[in-house]
């Protein structure tokens, strides 16, 4: 009998001469996958070849495990027998989430079927994601918060929520010292976390056109006022088919929400950089930072299987109805958008959300600068300077320019009637602006 080939969750090993090896191994594969099997009487090619199993073989692989191996792993220890040749082997089978895991102090990861030294980099990000409460244990360098906004959040909801360090304690926001931790900071009164909400012009970030910010309060009210904008901005359009009537979406209010609460609550908060969000021509990207929690697959994670970064920070979305823990998200943003929605990068995890059609503001912009190419040549000249000199009377427009005084007001009125300007403000102290 074969046990097949050694591969990222299998290894072989000819004797328990060989245990510590086989020890190693089970840590990188720990390590890659939370799991591992290592198999002893068996040679490489995966055929069993037995071998003696004294009194205290068992005893000696749980004492070696507990020497070797830190941290601690729930193992379990096999003999079995092949049923072709009678042969007697070890299954030793280990699982664990409690990664980096180590042998003899030092760290491996599987590649394929065989065990390399863990990098520097990818050994902080092990032990960055081995505590997924990383923001609960770390102290706030303010200790003067206060919580009212947070308070008055959940009593809205109907939920008992005392001003009372126990009440805060019960929501994770002490460290196990009783200090303010980093959740409780970006939850207080005082967060000066702000989040950016930022539109371009055209389909990259050459021009910026506006920026609005979120912020500087308890982030579920920060989290709710980014929710209410884009709803507020997702216009509906009528779609005629035949007799058919059929209104559509700008974007889907539903992804959209699930991409934006999964960024607030996954986003890497120990170094207090928030989620960002960009507005194109023709799509809407929600950026995280962070990425996928290590150890986590990318079919995993589109299946919606859940490893929450900060999980204490994904219990207070979901009794604020904000969030649902059951994994949900995801899938439901490919099924309006597929899994080209996401892309990850540097250590970020994006969200696009394409647009179903040109968006209003896009084509009034579109619009202006049509009418704005039909000009004439003296128009143009009057417009582009009053749009550079705002407190500019007409006369000195007219003498700046040349062109006489009658010409230039008939060019404002048409400019005004064309809606490319407007006065604000009196005549004498009045300036003009872009309409």
């Amino acid at each position: 009998m074969t046990l097949g080939i050694e591969d990222e969750r299998n290894e072989f090993k000819e004797s328990l001469s060989q245990l510590d090896k086989g020890l190693k191994s089970l840590t990188a594969m720990l390590n890659k996958n939370g799991s591992g099997n290592v198999y002893f009487g068996v040679d490489d090619n995966g055929n069993i070849i037995g071998l003696d199993i004294g009194k205290k073989s068992l005893d000696t692989i749980r004492q070696r495990i507990k020497e070797l191996i830190e941290p601690r792993i729930m193992f379990n220890i096999e003999v079995l027998t092949d049923d072709d040749s009678a042969k007697t082997y070890i299954k030793l089978s280990a699982e664990g989430t409690d990664m980096p895991y180590s042998c003899e102090g030092r760290y491996y990861i599987r590649n394929v079927s065989s065990d390399e030294k863990v990098s520097n980099e990818l050994l902080r990000k092990m032990l960055t994601n081995s505590d997924i409460d990383i923001i609960k244990n770390i102290a706030s360098s303010n200790q003067d918060l206060t919580f009212n906004s947070f308070c008055l959040f959940f009593s809205s909801l109907g939920q008992y929520a005392p001003n009372t360090h126990e009440y805060f304690m019960s929501k994770g926001l002490l460290t196990k010292d009783k200090k303010f931790n980093l959740m409780a900071y970006l939850l207080s009164d005082q967060s000066t976390v702000s989040i950016k909400v930022v539109r371009f012009d055209g389909k990259d970030k050459t021009y910026m056109s506006s920026r609005t910010e979120f912020g500087n309060k308890c982030l579920l009210l920060s989290a709710m006022e980014v929710l209410h904008y884009f709803e507020s901005i997702n216009t509906t359009k009528v779609v005629l088919s035949g007799v058919e009537r059929t209104e559509v979406s700008l974007f889907s209010n539903v992804a959209f929400k699930e991409a934006w609460i999964n960024a607030c609550i996954h986003n890497s908060w120990n170094n207090m950089i928030p989620p960002s969000i960009f507005i194109y021509d023709d799509r809407i990207e929600i950026l995280s930072y962070g990425g996928l929690p290590y150890g986590l697959s990318l079919d995993s994670f589109y299946s919606g299987l859940s490893k929450p970064v900060n999980l204490s920070l994904q219990s207070i979305f979901n009794s604020a109805l904000l969030s649902e823990q059951s994994g949900h998200g995801i899938p439901k943003i490919i099924q309006a958008y597929s899994k080209d929605a996401f892309s990850f990068n540097d250590g970020t995890i994006c969200v696009t959300l394409k647009f179903a059609y040109e968006p209003d503001f896009v084509t009034f912009r579109n619009n202006k600068t049509n009418v704005i190419n039909s000009l004439t040549t003296k128009q143009k000249a009057v417009f582009e300077y009053l749009k550079d000199h705002p407190k500019a009377t007409l006369i000195e427009c007219s003498s700046k320019l040349d062109i006489s005084i009658s010409v230039v007001k008939s060019i404002v009125t048409k400019l005004q009637e064309k809606e490319l300007l407007e006065r604000t403000g009196s005549k004498r102290d009045g300036v003009w602006s872009l309409k």
